[in-house]
């Protein structure tokens, strides 16, 4: 998969046994945002997936658009709706106990336009505070990244009591999209690992900071 598209917020990974070697393969399934607000009949199909990926475009914070199922109804902004469909999505009963990772998608775009666009567009950010960049080594759009990952991680954590995995990717670079996987199979791994009993409560998997990424400053 070259990118990541932000048409297609949710992506499940269902493990595949490859039965020519002993190599796991992993599928991935795209579900579009219609399927997600049509009922969700569909999500009995995915009680044995290993791992659910919901994409989210950083730069929709200030955009609005047509709810999925509008029919007439007003505009509303897109990382709202996003936040509606991340909720809809952790509340199903049979993802109780698979791991989500959350992509935030085009975060090119999403430093373009953060200085000229403030986060407080969207209502659900209005108490964001940056610090001024001259007294802090993160620039405004890592400042408003991390925000913004706090945001759903709390939206996850009270909803799940578990810890969100989080990730930065920009859509159309190849090396992000890359690095997006690595740290996806990574942290399959460590679910593994911790299924096996070797599980450690602080594992720097759950961190949002993401140490490894090129984007991202270290803690």
């Amino acid at each position: 998969m070259g990118w990541l598209s932000s048409s297609s917020p949710l992506m499940i990974v269902a493990q595949c046994l490859n039965l020519t070697s002993t190599t796991q393969r992993y599928q991935l399934i795209r579900v579009s945002a219609k399927g997600l607000n049509d009922g969700c009949k569909w999500v009995e199909m995915f009680e044995d997936v290993r791992m659910v990926i919901f994409c989210v475009a950083l730069s929709d914070y200030d955009q609005v658009g047509p709810p999925v199922n509008g029919n007439g109804r007003p505009l509303l902004n897109k990382m709202m709706q996003s936040k509606e469909l991340f909720e809809a999505t952790i509340r199903q009963p049979c993802f109780c106990d698979t791991p989500f990772v959350l992509v935030l998608n085009k975060y090119d775009l999403f430093e373009e336009k953060i200085s000229r666009a403030p986060l407080s567009a969207c209502e659900w950010f209005s108490d964001f505070c940056p610090v001024r960049t001259q007294n802090n080594n993160q620039s405004l759009a890592q400042q408003a990244f991390y925000y913004v990952a706090m945001k759903f991680k709390e939206v996850y954590n009270t909803h799940t009591n578990r810890k969100l995995f989080v990730w930065q990717a920009r859509g159309r670079d190849r090396q992000t999209v890359d690095e997006a996987f690595k740290y996806i199979r990574e942290v399959l791994k460590w679910e593994e690992e911790k299924d096996e009993s070797y599980y450690q409560e602080e594992s720097f998997y759950s961190t949002t900071e993401m140490s490894s990424s090129p984007f991202i400053r270290a803690e």
